[in-house]
């Protein structure tokens, strides 16, 4: 059959794709993602319980201020104001001259270290090697001040981190981000993947391989090769040196509907048919039962 065009299995080409990016995954990102958004870390968080306790009785305070405002704009005179909340004429004048939460920002000499601490916490550094670190940014306080607000600071930490388990990223190479139907763990991947960009790229590229089987158009693979091959990562070199050794099988491929899944199906049937007979190896039998 001397014009007989070799085509590659579409399948198999890309079983092997996400064979290779799975063992990338494998090698290079954890079981379990440990996630904390550094925008966090330069926010000024309450630190200590009694900080926590002014905010809160600010808050309150805040609403009491808004009813006060509330009642004074529909007329109701100070005193009525005052009695039916419980407060003198002179704290309602006070209240009435707000324009904001009245909570007081205490300053503390840790505030300009907070990110570094916190980076140092998720690191797992201890106690005393944060210290050591914070003095040799610049820190002139003392030890006992950093040990009294330690326990607020792991606390806040422990709460803003959340974790991503490797497993779900990996749906990225069968599923489009866009099908994740939980939107906690989309935001989460889409978080991770701003800061692995090299992983970011192999699952473009992955997409647009998929692009590239169905389009018709095999001129496209080289440009694809090409950008592959600048990523230079182990695991996508070893996919691109399958493809080259017989390029011409994968470009009939992209260009021809031809398949060799019909053929598949039935060796696949064959052998499952096979292996249920065992123990009853009859020829006659098991060509019936591929023929029924």
């Amino acid at each position: 059959m001397p014009n007989a065009k070799q085509i590659v299995d579409r399948f198999h080409i890309l079983k092997n794709l996400t064979d290779d990016l799975c063992n990338y995954l494998k090698r290079t990102v954890s079981d379990r993602i440990k996630l904390y958004k550094q925008d966090d870390f330069n926010t000024k968080e309450v630190l200590t319980k009694r900080q926590q306790d002014k905010i809160d009785t600010a808050n309150r305070k805040w609403e009491l201020i808004k009813e006060a405002k509330q009642l004074y704009q529909n007329k109701h005179t100070k005193t009525f104001i005052a009695k039916k909340l419980g407060i003198t004429r002179v704290t309602l004048n006070i209240y009435l001259s707000l324009d904001e939460p009245p909570v007081k920002d205490s300053n503390c000499i840790l505030d300009n270290y907070l990110p570094l601490i916190k980076q140092c916490i998720i690191e797992g550094k201890k106690t005393k090697e944060i210290f050591e670190k914070i003095k040799a940014s610049g820190y002139k306080g003392k030890m006992t001040v950093l040990n009294m607000h330690m326990k607020s600071i792991r606390n806040e930490v422990k709460n803003n981190i959340s974790y991503l388990k490797r497993s779900k990223i990996k749906k990225l190479f069968f599923y489009n981000l866009e099908d994740i139907k939980n939107e906690n763990l989309k935001q989460d991947i889409i978080f991770y993947l701003d800061q692995n960009e090299e992983l970011k790229k192999i699952i473009d590229l992955e997409k647009e391989f998929k692009n590239i089987l169905f389009s018709k158009k095999p001129d496209k693979l080289e440009l694809w090769l090409e950008k592959a091959k600048k990523l230079n990562v182990i695991e996508l070199n070893s996919f691109i040196n399958l493809i080259e050794c017989d390029i011409e099988a994968v470009k009939n491929a992209i260009i021809y509907n031809f398949s060799n899944g019909l053929t598949e199906g039935f060796n696949n049937k064959t052998k499952v048919i096979k292996r249920q007979m065992y123990g009853r190896c009859n020829f006659d039998l098991l060509r019936l039962k591929i023929l029924a």
